[in-house]
């Protein structure tokens, strides 16, 4: 009940000292009677107050999930929305966090609800720790618990929530690396149906996934749904817009690295010696990313070229060992 923030801030980083000292069974008073107390703390607007405050939650959703009931931990999930919009980053992060710890508490699918009604808000920093919440989600209680949700999400026509969609499937390729291997055939229809889409942001977000994707699954065997998001992915090297370019050649390094240069190579050279210039710009473009990273194993994807006199274009230890 301490009014001036700064004390109420020192209590609380105070109170969390010490949960985590004595631990959460010998604590008084108990944290089911603690806690509570702390979920109106969490509306205070003052930073110290709130980053203190939902480290302590957080710290209690960790090791001490089950001294609560399940309602108050929904509660505080619908508190900890209005924390994603926090000025500060510490404070946004340690609300994302926590996210996952309720989800590993309570199940996911009470926390995933919450979180993807929130994908409706205008705010745009708001979709976005609300996209990283559903990936740390997804990240502590398995993706199979959030895809089928988030996908069927996705089918709602509007801008905001399907550019959420995408994000958030972004964010949880990115965290769960190689586990991406068994859902790659799963979200392929979906990245398909983005790569393809009018709207160039969703186009953007798409290549972004295609790249944490491609990256996550390299050498794992999945190289046909690889190469056929690459064939969605190319067409897009002609776009105007930085971002959108940007996360282009993004996922085509990531696919280079997934499928090997040589793949990407073959798309390449067709563009290489095109009458317009502004074609000719972007192949060079990505011909040279090939070429600084891997230049060693281009020598193999070249195509054969009669020799010309003076000039000897044949690899002879190359067809030797061939």
């Amino acid at each position: 009940g301490e009014e001036y923030p700064e004390v109420l801030g020192s209590i609380l980083g105070a109170l969390r000292a010490i949960v985590n000292v004595i631990g959460m069974t010998k604590m008084t008073p108990p944290i089911r009677d603690l806690l509570p107390r702390l979920t109106p703390i969490l509306r205070n607007r003052h930073e110290k107050v709130q980053e203190n405050c939902i480290d302590l939650v957080g710290r209690i959703a960790d090791r001490g999930a089950e001294f609560v009931s399940a309602k108050e931990w929904m509660r505080i999930c619908f508190e900890l929305l209005e924390m994603l919009k926090a000025h500060k980053k510490a404070i946004r992060r340690a609300a994302v966090s926590t996210f996952g710890y309720i989800a590993r508490a309570i199940g996911p699918q009470d926390v995933l609800h919450t979180l993807l009604n929130n994908l409706k808000v205008q705010d745009r920093q708001m979709r976005v720790c609300t996209t990283v919440a559903v990936a740390i989600v997804a990240e502590t209680c398995g993706p199979f618990t959030v895809l089928p949700a988030v996908m069927n999400e996705y089918r709602v026509p509007e801008l905001n929530i399907q550019n959420g969609v995408l994000k958030a499937l972004s964010f949880m390729f990115e965290y769960i690396g190689e586990m991406g291997k068994d859902y790659i055939y799963a979200v392929s229809p979906l990245l398909e149906d983005a790569l393809v889409d009018r709207d160039p942001v969703h186009r953007q977000t798409a290549c972004a996934t295609v790249k944490h994707l491609a990256l996550g699954v390299a050498g794992l065997g999945c190289d046909d749904a690889l190469i056929h998001l690459l064939n969605h992915v190319w067409p897009n090297i002609f776009e105007e817009s930085p971002h959108v370019i940007q996360a282009v050649l993004d996922a085509v390094q990531g696919l280079m690295v997934a499928l090997g240069p040589n793949m990407i190579l073959q798309y390449n050279l067709q563009g290489l010696y095109h009458p317009a210039r502004k074609v000719r710009e972007i192949f060079w473009k990505v011909f040279n990313i090939l070429y600084i990273y891997n230049a060693d194993a281009l020598v193999m994807g070249y195509p054969r070229i009669e020799d010309e006199g003076e000039n000897t274009y044949a690899r002879t230890t190359m067809e030797l060992f061939i």
